[in-house]
């Protein structure tokens, strides 16, 4: 919690020093600094709050709830935290820790992890063809209005 908060304060700090800083180059009034400060300002905030949760997160042991300092073996229990190996059966009634069995008498299977990196990759290349797309479409009814 306190990672989270010092990272949403300097992430509001220096947003507000790049508003003040933009409003005095563009000699804009004050209430438009405001405003781009509460737009920018929430953004960059919300964005570094995430990360920085997400990041503590990452620390604590999902097993015994341990934080560690080091992204290795749980000082507490030994679980790997970097890997995070999780288990559950075929039905899916239960996520664990170590491979067993099921209350349901099935076997744990691993859990595999999911393609973040693919999928972002996949949604950057489909957001840059639409972009494309549109880009032409825009170009081909300027020269057809002209």
């Amino acid at each position: 919690m306190r990672s989270t908060l010092t990272a949403v304060g300097i992430a509001l700090a220096a947003s507000a020093l790049g508003s003040a800083l933009f409003t005095v180059a563009l000699d804009d009034t004050v209430g438009s600094g405001l405003v781009t400060f509460a737009i920018f300002g929430g953004l960059a905030a919300l964005s570094a709050g995430v990360l920085a949760w997400e990041l503590a997160s990452l620390r604590v042991c999902p097993r015994c709830g341990f934080e560690n300092s080091a992204m290795a073996a749980c000082a507490g229990c030994g679980y790997d935290v970097r890997d995070r190996p999780r288990f559950a059966c075929s039905e899916g009634h239960r996520v664990a820790f170590e491979p067993g069995m099921c209350d349901c008498g099935r076997r744990l299977l691993a859990l595999r992890p999911v393609p973040v990196a693919r999928h972002a990759m996949r949604a950057a290349w489909l957001a840059l063809g639409f972009f494309l797309l549109v880009l032409v479409v825009a170009l081909l009814a300027s020269g057809l209005a002209s």
